[in-house]
């Protein structure tokens, strides 16, 4: 079975790949050096990021039932990760404008490791710690990194429409292809070489510490605009109007079916 995905996955990588060579002299558009060493830079990074987060996510329910925890305790602990994720992503975006997109882009691989780390244990309040040290990165993954981009892109005077090719790359890249290369590696440490649940974190840690390692000698910092920055109370004010507003166009349109 593993040979099948193996092969099916490795079949359909080779048609993309050959899709995007197949494309003529009128479907891309013309670059420059500095430019594609810029994306390429950042697409590393971007994939190692992913990679550390896609490596997880396969194993954490069967890790915590390894360790003897029932169905109400691991919900518990998912309701601790997705909570967090809520709670700190209403202000890590303001957060990372006023300290530096690159400290955010740093933090996030710090305190993912942490969170990796805390898997080693069977303690329940450890764990507990882990989700939330998770559920903060996680905020930051999907904030920091791309900010990051948008502003250092702007900033060296790239064309705007560069851009996009971009994040057209890192969408392949790290939410299609390394998601899959992350699920049969996860798969291969675990099942085929017989490393343990734990085995995936550890290989999450160690991508997310060489992308730290690129960050810090290849990035530069950027900041936000100081006169968009609030206060984190204006913040909350505004996450809550946000969200009142979505639940009350949302019961509107159900009303009128």
């Amino acid at each position: 079975m593993e040979l099948f995905y193996f092969m099916v996955f490795g079949a359909l990588s080779a048609l993309v790949a050959a899709l995007e060579l197949s494309k003529n002299s009128k479907d891309r558009i013309n670059t420059s050096p500095a430019f594609n060493s810029f994306k390429n830079n950042y697409l590393v990074v971007y994939s190692l990021m992913m990679a550390g987060d896609w490596l997880q996510g396969p194993y954490v329910y069967y890790l915590y039932s390894t360790y003897g925890f029932g169905k109400g305790d691991i919900g518990q602990l998912f309701i601790a990760g997705f909570g967090s994720s809520m709670l700190f992503g209403t202000i890590v975006g303001s957060l990372a404008d006023k300290q530096g997109r690159k400290r955010a882009c740093i933090t996030y691989c710090i305190t993912y490791i942490l969170s990796c780390i805390t898997k080693h244990s069977p303690e329940y309040r450890i764990l507990m710690i882990g989700r939330v040290l998770g559920g903060i990165a996680t905020s930051l993954l999907f904030s920091a990194f791309e900010s990051w981009l948008v502003a250092e892109h702007n900033k060296r005077g790239f064309e705007q429409q560069w851009l996009s090719l971009t994040f057209s790359k890192a969408i392949f890249l790290g939410n299609g292809l390394i998601a899959i290369l992350s699920g049969l590696f996860g798969n291969l440490l675990v099942d085929s070489l017989s490393l343990g649940p734990v085995a995936p974190f550890d290989a999450a840690a160690c991508f997310l510490a060489i992308g730290m390692a690129i960050i810090f000698s290849s990035w530069t910092e950027n900041f936000g605009d100081p006169s968009e920055n609030k206060d984190l109370l204006t913040q909350f004010r505004g996450a809550a109007i946000a969200i009142a507003s979505g639940r009350v166009q949302y019961f509107t349109l159900n009303s009128m079916h």
